[in-house]
Formats: C-alpha cells, structure tokens, sequence
C-alpha cells in the first residue's frame, strides 16, 4: 500500500470509530444499527491485497475494542480475521457491482459477529444473532454508495 493509501484508511477508521461511538447508538432502520467499524473493514479490504487486509482488520480491531465498554482482545481476534477473510476473496475476481458490494459486506459483518460470538459469547445468543443479521443488512445497503466513494481514493481491488 501507499502512503496515500494509508492516510485513506487511517482515516477512514478513525471516522467510523467515531460513527460508531456517536452516532449508531442513536440510529436504526427497522431495530437494527449499523456497525460502522465493520463496515469500513470490509469496504477497505475489498481493495487491498491479504497482508494489508489482514493489518487493516488489526487496526480496525484495535480502534472498535478500545471504545468504551468493549474488549479488546476480542474485537482484534475477529477484525482481523474478517479482514483477512475479504481481502482474500478479491482471488476471485468479481466485478465490484452493487450487489456483490452488498453480499460481501453483509457476510463479513455475519463472519465477524459470529467469530465475537464464539470468543466473547452474549446472554442471550438468539437475540445476538437477530441483531448481526439486521446489522449485516444495514451495513451491506449502506455498504453500496460508500463503495463507490472508497475506491476513488484507493483504487481498483488488487488480487495477490
């Protein structure tokens, strides 16, 4: 990656920690609340090759677990795992569209909640997983127009 690249996604990151902590407490569409963080993860290492996917998802684990109330061992587990993950599905070679956007984003936020699940388990697992569906559908619609303003900054998806 760049310099200018870097700049991008530390910005980036650092923007949705602040959506994250500010804003989607107070948002939802039908119950369900974006996750800012998570959505930038995905959006990011949709455009970049494994090894920066997988240190954008570190990072961005880093930036949701030391948010207050949060732990952060297991954000940084699961970030970097999801970033992995989707940076390493650019091998495949989809064309970006609008729905491959909104599938990719939403299995990412799906892959990185239950990946938190496993390590940090919540009270009531059923109420859980009603709320990262919700949330994954939310971040994939949002996912869409933000996809196309991402990569003029970062450019086309690389493939390793």
């Amino acid at each position: 990656m760049k310099f200018g690249a870097i700049l991008v996604v530390a910005v980036v990151a650092f923007i949705a920690a602040a959506l994250q902590q500010a804003l989607a407490p107070r948002i939802s569409f039908l119950g369900a609340r974006p996750d800012f963080p998570l959505l930038a993860l995905a959006l990011i290492t949709m455009n970049v090759d494994r090894v920066p996917g997988l240190l954008c998802g570190f990072f961005i684990g880093l930036l949701q677990g030391a948010l207050p109330t949060a732990n952060l061992a297991h954000y940084i587990v699961s970030r970097t795992l999801t970033g992995y993950l989707v940076s390493a599905s650019n091998q495949l070679r989809l064309h970006p569209s609008a729905p491959i956007v909104f599938a990719t984003v939403a299995l990412a936020t799906v892959f990185g909640q239950t990946v938190w699940m496993f390590i940090a388990a919540p009270g009531n697992i059923g109420a859980f997983l009603g709320d990262t569906i919700g949330t994954a559908v939310v971040n994939g619609v949002l996912a869409m127009p933000l996809n196309v303003l991402l990569r003029k900054f970062l450019g086309p998806p690389k493939s390793s």
